[in-house]
């Protein structure tokens, strides 16, 4: 910028008159408006009170009385910026330096001749027009940092901070004062936001590096009050005109709202790439440009396959009755379509697909696009098949039961009602479904009927088999009464018990059950007359043989007919027995074996007490058993009665009777002689022990004798 000399006026200070009318003159003549003051209050009055618009100002430091020329130059300079030249004939170092603390202008010194005087003069204007130029661009630039909407801190080229603009003052919770001089980690304090851990910072890199920086993703500011804001910076070098790095620039702004946004859609986008349905994108050309996981798997295309592609080109559809077009234009006016489709994969093979096309509008509420959301449903078909099928079969199976099937629900109202019921009750399926089933049950059972299947839902039990119930009866169309056995299930619905009854008609079974029990009853009163006929005609046999063997005189007969006697007086005791049994074919021991050892042992005149001990557990044997353990017991007890007490002041049969395990085991015993040991059951002059050995075999048993402490004869049974 040219200085134009004759637009410039000076303020002439000095105090002495002549000096100053001749510099007055050179100055003018050099082209200057000049006035002249003898004192610096008469300078100060001029330039501050009267506010005249001096350029420059060539001031003396010897002003006389009162104030000095550096005096005067500071107090005009603390109300204006102004050019001072200082002249003076003062050379001294110090004076020189005190001049330099005030303004750098120039000095000069007395009598150096107008051309140095003028030089000087051109150069402070020259000097003062440069520091306007800067100080206009520091202010420029400090309004700049002032409006910024980044946060700027700048640094020297040790890390300390020399600036921080009014964003980064907010941002960090530093003021520009508090944090000038401090170490940029403390002011500007960063982490990683995943982390959790200090991040080095860029104003370290930029000094080391020397050149421009930029954070890395995801760094959180930590302000000076705790306050967190997750942002975006770079840190560029301040170089000098050397290219020699001085500090660092930091520009970063707060990017949370923005952090948050795109937080939120990646989360978005994670939770569409995790639901199980397809979800595509397109623009309103119906050009693809989302494709979530789902929609790779049931189609078996690739996002990257698939982007910017036609979607119908893609994914081949058949809709039921509309085209492709026409259900385009059904979602531009109504703003959706929901149905079900067939839909080509990339293999070719179809898939049954459910879907929702909705269109997509911008926050103007104009089209931008669609969305379809598309569920492979083939699955649940298929599975839907399958249950309609089993539905048929089951429907098949309960029509073609011969048991009549009943459904209520948890009000007692028939829901089902099987072809097996209509014959029974008489009704037909359609007539008696949604009726009370009280409507099936005669009015006197009803009410016990109710309060079986309450307490059968109470109890929680899934079923009771047929005939739980006992035997209930059925009401017909007709008004008749029929007996009948059911068996009752029951399941949970929907929360709702719903129980199933299934009936069967016993009305023919209990006619036959009758009939057959007055048989049974004709046959044991039959029975029963035919033992007591036996019974009658062995009694008249035993007393016969009784008769003929008192009769005989020889002894050895005599025995033979007692023996003979005595095996028909166990069967005349069998038979007495099964007469008065209440069974048909069977007898309890314990009323047996007492009766039949009382009768054999009262055959023979001997007195012979008999002792008997029999468990207390009623044991019941059939009649062919028993008559042969009677002969056994007969033949023991002949055999003791013939040979066993012939030198026996008070004899004894003992019968003890137990059960062992499995097998009901008889102890016969006497206090007799005893038995000789070369007598056994293989080696025998007698008939009688030969044929215990016969009986105990036909009827699968085991007999041995023990001779341990007493000789005693142990016959085992299997039960």
């Amino acid at each position: 910028m040219m200085t134009v000399i004759a637009d410039k006026s000076i303020l002439l200070v000095e105090d002495e008159a002549i000096l100053a009318l001749y510099e007055k003159k050179q100055l003018e003549q050099g082209g200057y408006k000049v006035t002249h003051v003898p004192s610096g209050e008469n300078a100060i009055q001029l330039v501050i009170k009267d506010d005249n618009p001096f350029d420059l100002i060539l001031m003396d430091i010897d002003l006389g009385k009162g104030l000095d020329g550096t005096e005067t130059a500071t107090h005009i300079l603390n109300h204006r910026e102004i050019p001072i030249v200082f002249l003076s004939s003062h050379t001294e170092r110090e004076i020189v330096k005190k001049t330099e603390t005030i303004t750098s202008y120039g000095y000069v010194v007395k009598n150096s001749g107008f051309t140095v005087l003028d030089a000087s003069i051109k150069m402070a204007f020259k000097l003062f027009e440069a520091n306007e130029l800067t100080k206009s661009k520091k202010e420029h630039l400090e309004t700049v940092l002032h409006s910024i909407g980044d946060g700027v801190i700048a640094t020297d080229q040790d890390g300390k901070v020399i600036r921080i603009n009014p964003v980064a003052e907010k941002l960090t919770g530093w003021s520009h004062e508090d944090g000038l001089g401090h170490e940029i980690n403390e002011v500007f304090n960063i982490i990683n936001v995943k982390t959790r851990q200090k991040v080095e910072n860029p104003v370290e890199i930029v000094l080391k590096t020397n050149s421009v920086v930029a954070l890395a993703n995801h760094t959180v500011l930590i302000a000076k009050n705790g306050s967190e804001f997750q942002i975006s910076d770079s840190g560029s070098p301040i170089k000098d005109l050397n290219g020699d790095t001085k500090g660092v620039v930091l520009v970063f702004r707060d990017i949370t709202a923005e952090y948050n946004v795109q937080s939120q859609i990646a989360k978005q986008a994670n939770m569409l790439d995790n639901v199980l349905d397809a979800v595509i994108g397109t623009d309103f050309t119906q050009k693809i440009n989302y494709w979530n996981k789902a929609a790779e798997k049931i189609f078996l295309w690739k996002a990257e396959e698939v982007y910017g592609k036609n979607i119908l080109e893609i994914l081949k559809t058949k809709y039921d009755t509309l085209s492709n077009q026409q259900v385009i234009e059904k979602v531009n006016l109504e703003g959706s379509y929901i149905g079900e489709v067939v839909q080509e994969a990339k293999d070719g093979s179809n898939r049954n697909i459910e879907i929702n096309l909705v269109l997509l509008n911008d926050e103007s509420d104009l089209p931008i696009g669609y969305i379809f959301v598309a569920r492979d449903i083939s699955d649940r078909l298929k599975a839907l098949k399958q249950i309609l099928e089993s539905e048929a079969k089951l429907t098949q199976i309960i029509d073609s039961a011969m048991d009549a099937i009943i459904s209520i629900d948890n009000s007692k109202k028939i829901v089902l009602f099987n072809g097996a019921a209509e014959k029974m009750f008489g009704y037909e399926s359609k007539e008696i479904m949604g009726k009370p089933l009280d409507q099936l049950i005669p009015e006197s059972f009803r009410k016990q009927h109710d309060k079986h299947i309450d307490q059968f839902g109470e109890t929680g039990v899934s079923r009771r088999a047929m005939g739980a119930l006992g035997q209930i009866s059925g009401l017909r169309f007709n008004g008749e009464e029929f007996p009948i056995e059911a068996s009752i299930s029951q399941i949970s619905v929907n929360g709702e018990a719903l129980y199933t009854v299934i009936l069967r008609d016993v009305s023919v079974r209990t006619i036959s059950e009758s009939r057959i029990q007055r048989l049974l009853h004709e046959k044991e009163n039959i029975l029963k007359e035919i033992h007591h006929r036996v019974k009658n005609n062995m009694s008249s046999l035993f007393t016969l043989l009784t008769l003929q063997a008192k009769s005989q005189d020889n002894l050895s007969v005599q025995t033979i007919l007692y023996e003979a006697a005595g095996r028909i007086k166990s069967m005349i005791v069998l038979y007495d027995k099964l007469y008065h049994s209440e069974t048909d074919n069977s007898v309890f021991i314990q009323d047996y074996f007492p009766s039949i050892c009382t009768e054999i042992v009262s055959i023979f005149p001997k007195n012979v007490e008999v002792k008997l001990d029999i468990l207390q557990e009623t044991i019941e044997l059939n009649a062919k058993l028993l008559s042969s353990v009677g002969i056994i017991l007969n033949e023991l007890i002949t055999n003791s009665m013939k040979h066993a007490f012939a030198e026996t002041s008070m004899p004894e049969i003992r019968l003890r009777i137990f059960k062992s395990q499995n097998q009901l085991v008889l102890e016969y015993s006497d206090n007799g002689t005893g038995i000789p040991d070369t007598i056994s059951f293989q080696n025998t002059p007698g008939f009688g022990l030969q044929l215990i050995g016969m009986l105990v075999e036909q009827i699968e048993g085991k007999i041995h004798i023990e001779r341990i402490n007493y000789p005693k004869f142990v016959l085992k049974l299997k039960l």
